[in-house]
């Protein structure tokens, strides 16, 4: 599958995924979706070296990694959660285990010099082998993998990235949907101000504090004007109706 919208904070994915896993009746149960297994920026494997991010969102991950890279001869280093600003976020918010194959960044990167002749070829192929015998031995259990959910840590895109301070927040950049105000949670880091006060994932948070919540930016906006230690009101909109939480903000990530 491929998503749009990812470098605008994984809308495409988001999209998908509250399609998917929403509330509707017709919608899945995290747990039927056995896996989400993201490619993004494996065209230039370097000295035959792999980095497979998301080996922490799932016990059994670490042993079949270790497997398909030793069978396509790969060294491949195993690390991370399941965050970060890419389109196996919104999976994982949602309880979802993923990896993200990756090859590393490089000087060509955004830029009209990051040319087909660049591509390894060989090593995007050992890559796909990989992924396709983790996909087929994932597909074929019986059993979903036992997801492990993160503990708080460096907040993606949006919350505290360079600001005073931090909710752990994960904002949909979907947004609520058309002519309606907030921003609505795709998920909150455990452990950070947000999951302590009682923020779900699919609130919509409205205000916080003496600040009403329109947009991300209003919420930028709060958390780098806000001090860690503070403690303000929140009013998010749940299934149509308001609540009112206690929030405390933390260190903001720089």
């Amino acid at each position: 599958m491929l998503f749009s919208g990812e470098e605008s904070g994984v809308i495409g994915s988001s999209h998908f995924v509250r399609t998917l896993l929403g509330a509707k009746k017709d919608s899945l149960a995290p747990t039927e979706v056995f896996a989400m297994l993201n490619l993004d920026m494996v065209g230039r494997m370097r000295e035959n070296k792999l980095t497979v991010l998301g080996t922490e969102t799932a016990t059994e991950w670490p042993g079949l990694v270790r497997a398909a890279c030793d069978d396509a001869r790969v060294e491949c280093g195993m690390t991370g959660d399941g965050y970060g600003p890419s389109d196996q976020m919104p999976f994982y918010a949602a309880g979802v285990p993923v990896l993200h194959f990756f090859t590393g960044a490089h000087s060509d990167y955004h830029k009209p010099d990051d040319s087909a002749d660049k591509i390894n070829a060989a090593g995007a192929a050992q890559i796909g082998r990989i992924v396709a015998a983790l996909g087929g031995v994932t597909a074929n259990r019986d059993q979903p993998l036992t997801y492990v959910r993160g503990a708080a840590g460096p907040a993606p895109r949006g919350d505290a990235r360079s600001f005073n301070a931090s909710l752990g927040t994960i904002p949909d950049y979907g947004g609520p949907g058309p002519g309606k105000k907030g921003v609505l949670l795709s998920g909150v880091r455990p452990g950070g101000g947000a999951d302590k006060g009682g923020m779900k994932r699919g609130d919509v948070l409205v205000r916080l504090g003496g600040n009403e919540i329109a947009s991300v930016e209003d919420l930028m906006f709060v958390l780098n004007s806000s001090k860690p230690g503070e403690t303000v009101e929140a009013v998010v909109l749940r299934e149509g109706k308001e609540v009112k939480l206690k929030v405390t903000f933390q260190e903001g990530k720089r």
